[in-house]
């Protein structure tokens, strides 16, 4: 019975929101867009766990011997969690309310807002400044509907140290209600593809390559982790980096520790880049969890994982060895238990796909 007038309070809810004029939907939306800020301002405050997650792409390219050219991204999340069940201490359910991006190349840069409305997660406003190394300034602000529909639009245009005056939507080509919309799903789906198990069962492609022995294979693989190491040590020296970092903050469980989470992607620049080598760092006051995924130079298929666990001052660690076709032919630990590395072979695709998703939506 509870449910139903849940269900019945979000349906009138809805049916106010759509039947409000333009007028009380903009004072709507500047009043949620305010406590937002707010929220963001208070996130991590007062004692309250943050809860944020942070993406970094660095993927510049050197022009000449003396010319290098940066290419710099921050996206910026941040999310409530609550309960699904009110009984239990585990806080299953979380919403994105505010996503910001950041990005810089050679003197150009552009920042983006995008709010979410915080009963149903649909897109509120988009805003986006953006200026060239000339000192050209556009602003856009996207206000829209339930149904996403734009009801309001600002655009203005100008000079640094000239002002800004607001002027028609065709007095610049840099975007559009509809590009806000698209880049503001394609970020969402980043951060929902890492929030959730979405896209992991199935997700191994059957292949039927001829394999090397496996004597030769560990050789193979040993010598370009050795190489794979040397590139990331090359990496963080380099005037243009070719990296992702990922950090977030969250809070699964009521009264429980904390936990920080970040993934760190190394990859090749090409017209396509392809991810050669992923860690992953899990940690809080109760344990700490550090993993490694090294992709074949040739295949770009998975190769070589690596786990080590702590809880409760006891240290154990996994290694996994898989041939050319993607099977496991080799286990090394020193846990009492040991698995056949098929869960690492799932989470690897999974961080792979967010890697694919964050080129792509760079490229």
């Amino acid at each position: 019975m509870r449910t139903f007038f849940v269900i019945l309070f979000c349906c009138l809810m809805n049916l106010t929101v759509l039947g409000q004029s333009k007028a009380d939907q903009l004072k709507r939306i500047r009043a949620i867009y305010s406590q937002a800020k707010q929220q963001v301002a208070n996130n991590g405050k007062d004692g309250q766990a943050p809860l944020d997650m942070n993406i970094h792409v660095s993927n510049g390219s050197m022009v000449s011997e003396d010319f290098a050219l940066d290419d710099e991204t921050d996206v910026h999340y941040y999310f409530t969690r609550s309960k699904k069940e009110p009984d239990t201490d585990f806080l299953e359910q979380f919403s994105c309310y505010f996503i910001s991006e950041y990005w810089t190349s050679h003197g150009h840069d552009r920042s983006r807002e995008f709010l979410l409305d915080p009963e149903d997660g649909h897109l509120l406003f988009a805003y986006m400044r953006g200026e060239t190394d000339a000192g050209f300034i556009v602003e856009t602000r996207y206000y829209y509907d339930a149904k996403g529909n734009l009801i309001h639009q600002i655009h203005k245009t100008g000079n640094e140290g000239q002002g800004l005056s607001e002027t028609s939507p065709n007095s610049h080509s840099w975007n559009d209600a509809n590009s806000e919309r698209k880049k503001y799903q394609e970020y969402l789906d980043i951060f929902n593809r890492l929030m959730t198990h979405e896209g992991l069962l199935g997700s191994s492609n059957e292949t039927h390559r001829s394999t090397a022995s496996k004597a030769d294979r560990l050789k193979s693989i040993r010598s370009t982790y050795a190489e794979a190491k040397q590139k990331i040590e090359q990496d963080k020296k380099s005037e243009v980096p070719h990296n992702i970092t990922i950090v977030c903050h969250d809070l699964k469980i009521e009264n429980y520790a904390p936990e920080t989470i970040e993934l760190n992607y190394y990859f090749d620049q090409e017209e396509h880049p392809k991810c050669y080598f992923i860690s992953y760092h899990k940690s809080s006051m109760m344990f700490d969890l550090y993993e490694e995924y090294l992709f074949d130079p040739k295949t770009h298929d998975l190769s070589f994982t690596y786990s080590r666990g702590r809880e409760e001052g006891v240290e154990r660690e996994w290694r996994y060895y898989y041939n050319e076709n993607g099977h496991c032919i080799e286990r090394l630990s020193n846990a009492e238990e040991i698995g056949d590395g098929y869960s690492e072979k799932v989470a690897a695709n999974k961080y792979l796909q967010v890697f694919r998703m964050l080129v792509d939506n760079n490229e």
